[in-house]
């Protein structure tokens, strides 16, 4: 154990029937978290409505701090740790129930936060079932709002670098900064919250970082078939558009992301219905919460001391669109194997 370190961390797990989805994999994620050699933490265990003993089952194994939601909120659930006042630490730690973390991964992003200018930071995600392969190394975003991982374009980085947005697989933030922007937004229940998150931290001038010696092995999951994720996606990325652009440049992509959203709807209708219908309902979501929508926007824009300019120059927004749809093209042969088989 190493003595003397600064910064504390609040480890958060979210969990939802995590041994009925996990199975063995479960306890193991909550093993390696004990295992930590960082001596300057807590683990926090907070459940989302589970109904299959898991969360009964880790308190009687586990000596954390524990919070059982009365429903499923999704990644939102996790903002009950301000909302609570649950965690005591610099720093929280968001992990996700199908990770396990490297013994020594809190290391390095406890240097990283002595910088006072870094608010976020990604561990370095690789895939379980092969760990050579990263998982996500961080993404930048098109200029439509569709987030692009740095993977694809870049080698991966064998020191900290700043990056656009993190997974929330395991995403640290500082619980000032957390605080400050109201944690993640209730309104996007899953997927895009944490770039939600990273984009409204920059626009306060603060720094997101990967960290290439923070391990943490994901197994991942979740897909298109059902277009649940599918609408979440949709309706999240253009909320955070309407929300994080300066007008100029709102007025200028929106219009081509809802071309682009006619366009996948008309091509899904013939392909799979239910899907298409996914795409719909996010863009009638949008409308409806127009007003809603736009009164997050003006808290957003009267914080922000980072112009859209400066994410562009510094390549976090990509205008290309030649590179967005390459890379939709390399995602699209999974996506028809997942979504229409």
């Amino acid at each position: 154990m190493k003595e003397g370190n600064k910064i504390k961390f609040s480890i958060m797990i979210i969990n939802w029937n995590g041994r009925k989805n996990l199975g063995e994999f479960f306890e193991k994620c909550l093993e390696s978290v004990v295992n930590t050699t960082y001596d300057n933490f807590e683990v926090i265990f907070i459940d989302n409505a589970s109904i299959d003993g898991s969360y009964e089952y880790a308190r009687s194994k586990f000596n954390f701090k524990f919070f059982k939601n009365k429903e499923n909120l999704g990644g939102i659930g996790r903002n009950v740790i301000i909302n609570e006042n649950l965690c005591s630490g610099d720093v929280i730690a968001f992990l996700d129930n199908d990770t396990i973390v490297d013994q020594s991964w809190l290391d390095e992003p406890s240097k990283l936060f002595e910088n006072p200018k870094i608010g976020v930071v990604q561990a370095n995600l690789r895939m379980l079932n092969e760990p050579t392969i990263p998982d996500s190394t961080g993404h930048v975003i098109s200029s439509i709002g569709i987030p692009i991982e740095n993977t694809f374009f870049m080698d991966e980085p064998s020191k900290p670098v700043s990056i656009f947005g993190g997974k929330g697989a395991a995403l640290f933030v500082r619980r000032e900064l957390f605080e400050r922007l109201g944690g993640f937004d209730e309104d996007y229940f899953f997927y895009f919250e944490e770039t939600d998150l990273c984009w409204r931290a920059r626009l306060l001038g603060y720094e997101v970082y990967f960290s290439p010696n923070s391990v943490v092995l994901h197994k991942g999951g979740g897909t298109f078939r059902n277009g649940k994720l599918l609408y979440h996606r949709q309706k999240n990325t253009i909320a955070s558009m309407i929300k994080c652009y300066e007008l100029k440049n709102l007025l200028k992509y929106l219009p081509l992301r809802l071309l682009f959203e006619l366009a996948g709807i008309f091509y899904l209708l013939f392909k799979k219905p239910s899907l298409a219908f996914g795409n719909m309902k996010a863009l009638i979501w949008v409308v409806i919460k127009m007003r809603k929508l736009m009164s997050k926007r003006r808290e957003v824009q009267i914080g922000r001391i980072v112009s859209d300019k400066e994410l562009f120059e510094r390549d976090f927004i990509i205008k290309s669109l030649n590179l967005t749809i390459k890379y939709l093209r390399s995602r699209f042969k999974r996506f028809e194997e997942v979504a229409f088989r």
